[in-house]
């Protein structure tokens, strides 16, 4: 049995925007490096881990960036993400406390 992460601050909200309009959060332990995205960065791989077992990948997202707006990260507390509303619709449905439960890590190649 693996050890569970535990969320602590300082955490940060990652929000990618598509160009139709869409918008998916995150949360991930340390805020984009600039640097990191240069000219020739085509795509993000956003890769998600349990807390409760972080040997086990829940989700992996590879996005093109040519389909998106903006990439960015916000500074949050726990507080915050809590008081969250979950937004009405059929993607919402199950999907309560989601947050609190995966952590994202971020690449861009």
């Amino acid at each position: 049995m693996s050890e569970s992460i535990e969320l602590k601050e300082p955490i940060f909200k990652l929000s990618v925007r598509f160009s139709n309009g869409e918008m998916v959060h995150y949360v991930v332990d340390s805020p984009i490096d600039s640097r990191s995205i240069t000219p020739e960065t085509r795509y993000a791989v956003i890769s998600s881990v349990a807390c409760q077992n972080p040997n086990e990948c829940t989700e992996q997202t590879v996005i093109n960036l040519r389909d998106v707006t903006f990439v960015r990260t916000e500074r949050v507390t726990l507080d915050q993400l809590a008081a969250e509303h979950r937004m009405a619709g059929l993607r919402a449905s199950g999907r309560g406390d989601d947050k609190f439960k995966n952590l994202s890590y971020l690449k861009f190649i």
